[in-house]
């Protein structure tokens, strides 16, 4: 099995921008634009680390739509994470990890009254404690149902990201 995604991985474009097609029609549409972040889509969190390093966490998701003939919309979702590591001088140069997923929802389609249901713009935090190894938790869910996993303690920072597509992702810090 592995052997088989290795070889589907590799038989795809290589160039920048391109996308997968299904039945023709690419899942990101090329003329697609996502708006500015809506600061309810932002999740923040910083935090110290040896050496008088410190890090710091973002994620937000900003939208985009699609319309078609019959008034329906699809909602395009640009999720990112990302840390960074930062340091006075002469310590290690500043570090960033990044990860990011678009996801789409829909089509919704006008109901009786003409209207579309919007889409979800909002981050929120579901919970905050400490977990068995003593370190801090967090987590948080973006807008388009990532679910991110934010944990540390003085010497690292993980943030383990769960995509609504199924798929993940894991930062690390130092």
């Amino acid at each position: 099995m592995a052997r088989a995604s290795l070889l589907f991985v590799l038989l795809l474009p290589l160039t920048a921008g391109a996308g997968i097609k299904v039945a023709g029609v690419e899942f990101v549409p090329k003329d697609l634009i996502f708006a500015a972040v809506e600061p309810k889509s932002r999740a923040t969190a910083e935090g110290p680390l040896p050496a008088e390093c410190k890090w710091d966490f973002v994620s937000e998701t900003r939208i985009g739509k699609q319309e078609d003939g019959q008034g329906c919309v699809r909602y395009f979702y640009k999720t990112t994470v990302a840390l960074s590591q930062s340091c006075p001088a002469p310590h290690e140069k500043p570090r960033h990890v990044t990860s990011d997923r678009i996801t789409s929802q829909g089509p919704f389609c006008p109901d009786r009254a003409g209207k579309v249901q919007p889409p979800n713009v909002e981050s929120r935090a579901l919970s905050s404690g400490t977990n068995a190894e003593g370190k801090h938790q967090e987590i948080v869910v973006q807008p388009d149902g990532t679910r991110i996993t934010l944990i540390w303690d003085h010497a690292s920072v993980i943030a383990a990201i769960g995509y609504p597509d199924g798929s993940g992702d894991t930062l690390k810090l130092p």
